[in-house]
């Protein structure tokens, strides 16, 4: 039924046990409502409380209308709102009318008005508050018509169970966790769905950790499932502990620089996750590795060392991209690919392992010359190995029947680690 405006009030902080009976008995007791009757009922905002419209007979713009009514066997009185009109007159339709009456009597529209103060008005004023907030309004409204991005299609991520060894199909924690970290920051979506998401890709024992955690902490979050996945998952080792892995990581004998750049970077995101490096120090902390952990006599890393000062530190990507144009240069160059294929067969230990064995046999017998000749030639291979056990060259940990002598075989490996010539690496200040 259509209500007028004035003889409404409301009545707030009722219980919601008051029925309507129990309401009119009151309202018997007030003076200044006369006749009234229940329009309409909501619950409150906060608390167990209620709202109650009523139509009253009386005036409420003239009657004495208490402010609230004690009733008994409440805690707190109710209270009485009443609706009012807005007194002030509609300046803006009023305004509107009195311009389109001004407007007909000249002969002119609004079409000329607008005409005649775009052509006024420089082309380059700032646009006035009205059209601002016109804007801005404009704005607002697409955004909420826009469809949520909980219901776009999204890249599901790669399942994780914990189980060991990692079944087929899935994927190590440390490369889950990489991409799982890399999707919650380009999901646009609610926490809640989040959490479903990472969810929906654990099973086994990494399900009922999550599930667990969800049980003991209903308003655990997404990050919060990844810290605990961490804590059962995740490398032992503290940030410390990693950073000093990571700067004691060198590249090895025969091995590309684009290789050894993929191993650290590895190693430096390892770093990020347990926090002990920002973001904004990762491509820094990424070159200034490479140029004190690879190798002297690498051609691509000599360039490297020779222009990273002279530039920002690149990204990873522009960094990867560098490195692997520098190595396909070198391979296109005439005897690249025999020198490398030489410089393999005299550092390679396993060359030395497979060798073919020349002192066992009928052959030795009928060639005595040739046992001679391949002991002369193995320890010529041999001069620069040493044994990891005893540190003693010529053999290596598998053949070695000496006692252990670890301090001898520490310094031999740091002498190895130490750059010769003039460069002083990444020290250099």
């Amino acid at each position: 039924l259509p209500l007028k405006l004035l003889p409404c009030i409301i009545y707030s902080n009722v219980s919601v046990g008051i029925t309507d009976d129990i309401l009119y008995h009151v309202l018997d007791d007030v003076e200044g409502f006369g006749r009234s009757k229940v329009r309409g009922r909501c619950p409150a905002a906060c608390g167990r409380k209620q709202l109650i419209l009523l139509e009253v007979s009386t005036d409420v713009s003239t009657a004495k209308i208490p402010e609230q009514i004690v009733v008994k066997g409440e805690v707190a009185p109710w209270v009485v709102n009443v609706a009012m009109e807005d007194t002030h007159p509609p300046v803006q339709a009023d305004f509107q009318t009195k311009l389109l009456t001004f407007l007909a009597s000249e002969g002119k529209t609004l079409m000329d008005v607008k005409g005649l103060v775009n052509s006024a008005s420089p082309s380059s004023a700032a646009p006035d508050l009205n059209t601002q907030l016109v804007n801005a309004i404009s704005s607002l409204v697409e955004k909420c018509h826009t469809t949520p991005s909980e219901n776009q299609s999204y890249r599901k991520l790669r399942i994780f169970s914990g189980v060991k060894p990692t079944p087929h199909g899935e994927e190590e924690y440390e490369a889950w966790a990489d991409q799982t970290a890399h999707m919650l920051d380009e999901w646009k979506c609610v926490d809640s769905m989040k959490k479903q998401r990472i969810a929906e890709s654990l099973k086994g024992p990494a399900a009922d950790i999550v599930r667990c955690l969800r049980i003991s902490n209903p308003n655990a979050t997404a990050n919060d499932y990844l810290t605990a996945l961490e804590t059962a998952y995740g490398t032992t080792e503290n940030a410390t502990d990693l950073m000093l892995k990571f700067r004691n990581t060198y590249q090895l004998e025969g091995e590309k620089l684009s290789l050894y750049l993929l191993r650290i970077d590895k190693l430096l995101h390892s770093v990020l996750r347990k926090g002990g490096l920002h973001v904004a120090d990762m491509d820094k902390t990424r070159i200034e590795q490479v140029v004190r952990g690879s190798l002297v006599h690498d051609l691509v890393a000599l360039r490297v060392r020779m222009t990273y000062k002279l530039k920002p530190a690149p990204t990873f990507t522009e960094l990867l991209r560098d490195v692997r144009e520098e190595e396909d240069l070198i391979m296109e160059r005439p005897g690249a690919k025999l020198t490398r294929l030489l410089s393999l067969s005299v550092s390679s230990p396993s060359l030395d392992a497979q060798a073919p064995p020349w002192n066992t046999g009928k052959n030795v017998e009928r060639r005595p010359s040739a046992k001679v000749k391949f002991e002369k030639q193995e320890k010529f291979r041999r001069d620069d190995v040493f044994c990891y056990k005893c540190g003693e060259d010529g053999h290596f940990q598998r053949e070695c029947q000496n006692p252990e002598n670890l301090r001898k075989v520490n310094k031999r490996l740091l002498k190895l680690r130490q750059p010769s010539g003039n460069f002083t690496g990444a020290h250099e200040n």
